[in-house]
């Protein structure tokens, strides 16, 4: 595994199963010991990144992310002490790896190829994308529908995404096998219509990817 420098700011987790916890300010954060060109992804807030910034923090990011989890989320629904602990680790873990991070260059420069908007990344979606993939690895099945959490717009609101509507102004989700590159995963997706519609949204403005041997994307307003 690559070592991290990627600085994570440390910021506690919006709302998770309807309890909503209060976040610290963004000014309270301490910088001291950062380097002075240091990327801070965020907790609590969509960053937005450029391209060349995420080609930096792919070079430092870990490759992939270990699977361990403190909770099994195959058994059954998950509660919300369980869902926070679950939330520190994917940070204790590394957060955003590089494959889900190369994803995300690619949606974006499919889209500015289609003068569209890039996408920021929302780390609601990004917990709630991650949490989709392990549960399709734990559970070994391949389905929006999650046997313990519904479709993809309950899982997004489990991680603090406000908007309710699907498919339209909301959330949509894609998701791929596992096996693939970032280069072919993205391109599967730009050949299917549905995929496609969802990458080339004109109502997105953020996404999250995660990734444990399947892929899920998540598109929010």
């Amino acid at each position: 595994m690559k070592t991290k420098r990627i600085i994570v700011a440390v910021l506690t987790a919006a709302m998770v199963i309807g309890v909503s916890l209060q976040p610290i300010s963004a000014n309270t954060l301490t910088t001291e010991g950062y380097p002075k060109d240091a990327i801070i992804i965020q907790r609590d807030a969509p960053t937005m990144l450029t391209n060349e910034q995420i080609l930096e923090l792919i070079a430092l990011a870990p490759d992939t992310t270990e699977t361990r989890s403190r909770t099994t989320l195959a058994d059954r629904r998950i509660t919300e002490s369980e869902l926070l602990a679950w939330i520190e680790e994917y940070w204790e873990l590394g957060g955003v790896n590089a494959f889900e991070l190369e994803v995300v260059k690619l949606i974006n420069i499919e889209r500015e190829n289609h003068n569209l908007n890039p996408l920021a990344i929302n780390p609601n979606l990004v917990l709630a994308a991650r949490f989709h993939s392990q549960q399709m690895t734990d559970l070994r099945f391949f389905s929006h529908r999650s046997p313990h959490h519904g479709r993809g717009i309950y899982r997004a609101t489990m991680f603090g995404h406000e908007n309710i509507q699907e498919h339209v102004w909301g959330v949509q989700e894609n998701i791929g096998g596992g096996g693939r590159t970032p280069q072919e995963l993205v391109q599967s997706w730009m050949n299917s219509p549905a995929h496609r519609a969802a990458i080339l949204g004109e109502s997105f403005l953020t996404v999250g990817v995660g990734t444990i041997h399947t892929t899920t994307a998540k598109f929010g307003a």
